[in-house]
This record gives C-alpha cells, structure tokens and sequence, in this order.
C-alpha cells in the first residue's frame, strides 16, 4: 500500500482514516459477521485482498472490493480470477443473491475486471469525492445472482 501507483484511486472511504483507525476498523470487520475477507497470493507471496463487506443477510447483499498491492501484477488477471472467485463464493457459500461495489471512474483495471467476471453498471455517483486536486465519479457496478446456482443473472 505504499506503492503510489496502487493507492491513487482510492477514496475517502479509505485514504481519509489515520492507522488507528484503520487498524480498529481491520479488527472490527475480522470479528464480525457482516464481512468476509480473503488475502490473494500470487506463488507464494501476499500481493493484495478482497473481500464482502457490510453484508446485509435481510437483503441478501453485500459491498465488495480488491486491492492488488503491486502495479507490475496489472493487467494478468490475478484481480479477475479473485472477483470470480470472491463472487462464486457469495453465491454458492454465503447465498447472497446481490454484490455490489464502487470504483473510481478513471480506474479503468478494476471496472474491466469486474465486467468480466459479469458485474455492470448499475450507476454512476458525480463528483463521488475530492482527491489530488480534483472531483473524481464512481462507477456502481453490481452483479445478481441467476436462479441457475453459480451463473451471473443476464441483463
């Protein structure tokens, strides 16, 4: 995370807490039961995370998110399989039925990676937030889950 290139698109929701905050809010999620998280290697090595987060076991849904903490791992799949794989799990393990997220608009990796594991656009948040100098849009992207088990839902 120290990394510039691997931060730039992240917003307030995680650039605008100091490390205690962080490290309270990290053990808070660990201890509860709305949020599942995964480490992702890559032979051997922990590059990044994803996770469900803030689940709503009423509704069925849940916000999901990456994080790949090397720009030289762009662009290889890791974060495509991963969102795959966290999506089928939703499914298949956790039953939920709807996973939602929201990217950067400019963060062009991360929308296409979750368009190819079958999320859309359901929305686009304006001016989402203020980050180096300018408003930045948030692409919402969500997936639904087909009544056939493990299949994206075609819209």
């Amino acid at each position: 995370m120290l990394e510039p290139e691997t931060t730039r698109f992240w917003g307030w929701r995680t650039l605008s807490r100091g490390d205690d905050e962080i490290e309270k809010r990290f053990k808070e999620q660990a201890s509860g039961t709305t949020n599942v998280a995964w480490a992702i290697h890559l032979e051997e090595e922990h590059v990044g995370f994803t996770g469900i987060f803030d689940i709503d076991w009423v509704a069925r849904d849940g916000e999901s998110g990456i994080f790949i903490g090397r720009s030289d791992l762009y662009g290889r799949g890791i974060a495509s399989e991963a969102i795959r794989l966290r999506t089928a799990f939703a499914w298949d393990e956790l039953r939920i039925r709807r996973v939602h997220n929201w990217i950067v608009m400019r963060n062009r990796g991360s929308r296409r990676a979750n368009e190819k594991a079958g999320y859309r656009q359901m929305g686009r948040l304006r001016e989402a937030y203020f980050r180096t100098g300018q408003w930045h849009d948030e692409w919402l992207g969500e997936i639904l889950l087909d009544p056939s088990p493990g299949l994206p839902r075609k819209d």
